[in-house]
């Protein structure tokens, strides 16, 4: 914590990223194997935003809404959604295609892509599905 610290000028940023009190024990969560993130985070055009007192409201076309009212514009939103190998937790996200339809309705038969990385009718909506079969095979399919 100290060491993460030091890297990081910003003192909202520092405290949200390497706070002095750890939000779990050393060890319960999968250590950072990362190389210059928080110098990235730290620099001024990146924002840091705690979704534990500032929810996400709402994802707009252009960016998300929090609790706060503020509008976060983006051209690219990145979900990390967890270690599912079959669907990455996709299923539970509330994900709607251009028709109202839940992803979870569209799979409710299976998984079913475009090359394993798109789903019709989910646009800019893309993924990397892994199967128990391409571990055996080595890779991910």
């Amino acid at each position: 914590m100290k060491k993460t610290r030091e890297r990081i000028s910003d003192p909202r940023k520092r405290d949200l990223m390497a706070p002095l009190k750890a939000p779990h024990p050393w060890g319960t969560k999968r250590p950072s194997l990362e190389q210059n993130f928080y110098e990235a985070m730290d620099r001024p055009e990146n924002d840091v935003v705690d979704l534990k007192t500032t929810p996400v409201k709402e994802v707009t076309e252009t960016g998300i809404v929090t609790a706060d009212g503020q509008l976060r514009e983006f051209d690219l939103i990145a979900l990390a959604t967890g270690f599912d190998a079959v669907t990455g937790g996709m299923k539970n996200m509330g994900l709607r295609d251009i028709h109202g339809v839940d992803l979870r309705d569209r799979w409710s038969d299976g998984t079913y892509s475009h090359i394993g990385m798109a789903c019709a009718d989910f646009p800019n909506m893309f993924f990397r599905k892994s199967t128990p079969e391409s571990f055996h095979r080595g890779g991910n399919s």
